[in-house]
């Protein structure tokens, strides 16, 4: 019997004679057509093989089983092998540095921090992050526990576990070494040929819980310059490289210098003036810093005063030529909130780009049902609302013509049938009118042609707010015609890979979303024309290898 490695081996040139000869067409006939090859019918276990994944992919779209059975086939590592072997490599348009370093890259500076003076007050830090039980930290497999998401864990855990990258972090040479390191894991491992990176420009802050021993000496200038450093680098020996560097700013009221400055808004200030000074002082880094970002939780970030303190710093930059990419429809208390805030970005910050933008990809009609579907349930059994749940800020956030049911509601006090039929309308009203506000965005990213950048791993494991990855957006924004871009988020973090996150969407939508469209998204050649000309390169390849392993003698 074959290894999973030798099935791969046989399945890949298959696969990619089907992808080439058919232009790249969807996943589910690419495999109907795979089946039907006449070299299957001498190999009984590849044939069964592709069968049994084709029903696994019926019933991972039933949900009655995880994409992970789907992603760890012999069919999925013939899909990796062939997007890795693509030509063209992939365009990485979202990857976040600290949840982007390897463990073995962390643990040995690590280390050498621990064994110097700052060891105590790194310890401790580590501990209030992660707890006592994370020290003390001897291996790579360690610092591998400690920064990567568990199964469960969400958007909070997520940013704090981001620390420990971020502790080793502190001097020029060490961004340098972090840029290089990620430029050569990238493409190595995944054909990524260009990356945007976001990256924290400055770590004063005070939030206790994001302060790093020692970083103090770390300035703005180490920080831009020792990026550029290390993937001009890598660049030197793989010419075709690039990267964006981004600077990315935390929304939260609090992340600011508190010692250094009187508001938040002065120090954004002074950061525009930093970044636009350093473009003054070194031309060579135009190409490359020509963007910013807005990060962190935005759960509270949605009225327009919200976005006032950022709003002039923002415009100084924008009149300097930069693109402004904002972190919003991430995460949100009630729907509509999280379409309010990407519409005051769009609006007071005039954005570029819109990352995750995952409100506008969320089906009311489907989303405020299965509220409904769930509140329904706990009022009939007499269980109030959790205070501060997502239930809690839906309701409240609804228009009521009876304010009584949305107490009862609240308080768990059972609703009779006359009142369920004013939560059921409440309720329609609701999706109908954010649905309405949804197309309305959508419809002028579309117009001024404001791109979007789909995350499915960080979407789904950050949020829990669409049930499994087949419900995630990024086919139906597709097909909606929006500008499109696919990112990692934090990799290593989230224990994906740029592949991976093409396979997700590929095996999300198997019937509508095709090969060759998902390539053009993933490498941003807009030219079908070439992509199917390198798709016959591929077979050509592909062919010889096939012949190699049935003729290894010759």
């Amino acid at each position: 019997m074959r290894s999973q490695a030798q099935q791969i081996a046989l399945l890949k040139p298959m696969l990619i004679g089907v992808i080439s000869e058919t232009n790249g067409i969807n996943l589910e006939d690419t495999l109907e057509l795979l089946c039907l090859n006449p070299a299957l019918k001498d190999k009984p276990e590849l044939s069964k093989a592709i069968a049994d994944f084709r029903h696994d992919l019926w019933r991972f779209q039933q949900s009655t089983i995880p994409i992970s059975k789907l992603l760890d086939s012999c069919v999925c590592g013939a899909l990796f092998e062939f997007f890795k072997d693509f030509p063209l490599p992939y365009y990485e348009a979202h990857s976040h540095l600290t949840g982007s370093l390897s463990a073995e890259f962390i643990f040995p500076r690590l280390q050498a921090i621990l064994q110097g003076p700052q060891k105590l007050a790194l310890e401790n830090k580590i501990a209030e992050v992660y707890g006592a039980r994370a020290l003390p930290i001897n291996s790579v497999r360690d610092v591998k526990n400690l920064i990567t998401l568990q199964n469960g864990e969400q958007f909070s855990t997520y940013l704090q576990i981001l620390y420990l990258a971020k502790t080793v972090l502190v001097s020029r040479q060490a961004y340098r070494d972090a840029a290089h390191h990620l430029a050569s894991q990238l493409y190595t491992q995944f054909n990524v040929g260009k990356i945007r990176l976001k990256f924290t420009l400055a770590r004063a802050t005070g939030l206790t819980s994001e302060q790093i021993p020692s970083a103090e000496s770390v300035t703005e200038e180490d920080v831009i310059m020792g990026l550029y450093d290390g993937f001009m680098d890598f660049k030197r020996h793989h010419p075709f490289f690039e990267f964006i560097l981004a600077p990315s700013f935390r929304k939260e009221a609090a992340f600011y210098d508190q010692v250094r400055f009187s508001s938040k808004r002065a120090h954004f200030d002074h950061q525009v003036d930093t970044i636009l000074a350093l473009l003054d002082h070194n031309p060579q880094l135009r190409p490359h810093l020509c963007e910013v970002d807005t990060v962190g939780d935005e759960t509270a970030f949605y009225r327009k005063v919200h976005f006032q303190e950022m709003k002039k710093g923002l415009r100084k930059l924008q009149g300097a030529g930069f693109q402004i990419r904002s972190h919003h429809g991430e995460t949100w208390k009630s729907l509509r909130k999280g379409v309010q805030a990407v519409d005051n970005a769009m609006n007071l910050w005039h954005l570029d780009t819109v990352e995750h933008g995952l409100s506008l990809g969320i089906n009311p009609n489907y989303y405020f049902q299965h509220f409904y579907q769930r509140v329904l349930d706990l009022n009939q059994r007499s269980i109030p609302l959790a205070p501060g749940s997502v239930e809690v800020e839906e309701i409240n956030d609804m228009d009521w013509s009876n304010a009584s049911v949305r107490e009862k509601l609240l308080q768990g006090v059972p609703l009779d049938a006359r009142e369920v039929r004013v939560f059921s309308k409440t309720k329609f009203h609701t999706a109908r009118e954010v649905e309405h506000y949804q197309h309305d965005i959508l419809n002028r990213m579309l117009d001024k042609q404001i791109s979007l950048v789909a995350l499915p791993s960080s979407n789904l494991k950050l949020t829990g707010r669409f049930p499994d990855y087949k419900d995630h957006p990024f086919s139906w924004w597709e097909k909606k015609g929006l500008v499109l871009g696919v990112g990692t988020d934090n990799y290593v973090t989230l224990g994906t890979n740029f592949i991976q996150e093409l396979l997700i969407l590929l095996l999300s939508d198997p019937q509508n979303l095709k090969i060759t469209k998902l390539l053009m998204v993933a490498t941003g050649e807009s030219r079908r024309p070439l992509i199917s000309h390198l798709l016959w390169q591929m077979r050509e390849a592909a062919d010889a290898e096939a012949h190699h392993l049935q003729h290894p003698d010759k």
